[in-house]
């Protein structure tokens, strides 16, 4: 069974029960909360003047009157086909392949440095990866073979700036105006900020199709490429870019749901606040606003980082990753949680709020990666500062992967689209298409599933 704690919920008619009143009473929490007492009225300025610089950079000369992609020479896209075609031309298909793979490289001996214990879990993290490859085949085929997959279409600039584009086959009559648009997901993966990368949404993207729902699976540089702010940036333009184009795709731009995971949910949470109080403060001229969201759903994600040193080094890792993420170290300027607590957000943050959407918070309370604490604060903490349409969604024994990979891998419940599609469909209508949809099916033996968790 699911334990469940919402706070103003926004989900069908959930109901109202109050946050948990003992997510501070961990060790790791308690620290959190004292060390800092002198810090909370001036929150890291280096780090978060970064983090905005690159969240203007990505919005500020974005207009509501912007519903097509610029092509090289500032002709206009007009069609899939000519967004496709940016995407090809800005880099060999084989260039790109070399750089994700260079990109991972520098992790490696990176790993050295954080202990032996990142060996250690870099290992684990390979064995797991082969006892569950045989029940990713059908994916990993999909994700190269399937043509209603729309491959490495370029949303921005920098390195990794690509994006893949899951269609129903309702989509094209959506194109040709024969069908209303489809609701849109927008999925941010996770991966420690190191290795994620947009196919690792193959599995929801392929079970969105099945929803008749367009999923666009984004990538953002990961360290040591980009810091913090980099991702965020990537992020944001990602978002930008969906909301200009995503009706040459037949996507409703109106009808889109933002849903990262993991390191995704911790960028997409820093960019919804800062760009949120950017608005409220008036130092934005984009008429674009993150508010219009359906929601902004985070499944597991860390949302300060400055306490999460103390659960790494209580697993044998260094937390100098952290640092290395930030600018110059600076931990609290990139920490969603932080931002709460600073003097910035007690002035301006009951009119910030109101340039938010709902916010779903989910986490599951066996997570070892990510302790479910982190949720917990986090959303109690929104609560205590203004922000209204905060779902917490705790779920009793899961842990940091198996909503995305091992549930799926058993054949079990949609617990991604049992989240997302009541925020798309409303809730009557996204229970009849959870019904309609396809039976999932077992790919793994249990025992094999087991052994790899």
């Amino acid at each position: 069974g699911a334990m469940r704690q919402t706070a103003k919920g926004r989900l069908g008619r959930a109901q109202t029960a109050a946050l948990p009143k003992d997510a501070d009473t961990t060790p790791v929490a308690r620290l959190s909360t004292t060390r800092r007492a002198s810090d909370t009225d001036v929150l890291s300025e280096s780090a978060r003047c970064r983090v905005q610089d690159k969240i203007r950079v990505a919005f500020e000369s974005f207009h509501a009157d912007d519903n097509v992609a610029a092509l090289p020479g500032k002709q206009r896209a007009h069609s899939v086909e000519d967004l496709v075609a940016v995407g090809a031309e800005a880099l060999q298909a084989a260039e790109e392949a070399a750089q994700d793979v260079a990109q991972a490289i520098p992790f490696l001996p990176l790993t050295l440095i954080y202990g032996f214990s990142a060996v250690w879990l870099l290992l684990r993290l390979a064995i797991y990866a082969v006892l569950i490859t045989p029940g990713l085949t059908a994916y990993i085929w999909a994700y190269f073979f399937d043509a209603r997959i729309i491959r490495r279409v370029r949303y921005g600039p920098n390195r990794r700036n690509f994006l893949d584009v899951y269609l129903p086959p309702a989509a094209k009559l959506a194109q040709e105006g024969k069908a209303d648009p489809l609701p849109v997901v927008v999925g941010v993966m996770g991966g420690a900020w190191v290795m994620g990368h947009r196919s690792w949404n193959t599995q929801l993207g392929l079970r969105l199709i099945d929803a008749e729902v367009i999923l666009v699976a984004v990538d953002y540089r990961n360290f040591p490429i980009g810091q913090v702010p980099d991702m965020v940036e990537d992020v944001a333009v990602a978002l930008k870019w969906v909301h200009a184009n995503i009706a040459l795709f037949g996507g409703d731009p109106s009808n889109v749901v933002l849903h990262s995971q993991s390191a995704g949910a911790h960028l997409s949470a820093l960019l919804l606040l800062e760009r949120s109080l950017m608005e409220a403060q008036g130092t934005l001229s984009s008429t674009y606003s993150l508010g219009s969201l359906k929601a902004c759903i985070l499944f597991s994600g860390p949302y300060d980082l400055e306490a999460l040193q103390p659960h790494m080094e209580s697993r044998g890792l260094k937390a100098s990753l952290l640092r290395r993420l930030s600018v110059d170290g600076d931990l609290v300027g990139c920490s969603p949680f932080l931002l709460l607590e600073s003097a910035e957000w007690k002035r301006g943050g009951a009119e910030a709020a109101a340039f938010l959407p709902p916010i779903y918070i989910f986490h599951g309370t066996a997570d070892q990666a990510v302790p479910v604490w982190s949720s917990q604060r986090f959303a109690r903490k929104l609560e205590e500062t203004g922000v209204k349409g905060v779902t917490l969604d705790v779920r009793a024994g899961l842990t940091h992967t198996m909503p995305l990979i091992e549930a799926p891998l058993r054949g079990d419940c949609d617990m991604q689209l049992q989240v997302i599609l009541p925020f798309l469909l409303g809730k009557e209508k996204a229970q009849e298409r959870l019904a309609s949809m396809p039976v999932r099916r077992r790919r793994l033996p249990e025992p094999v599933v087991r052994a790899a968790e």
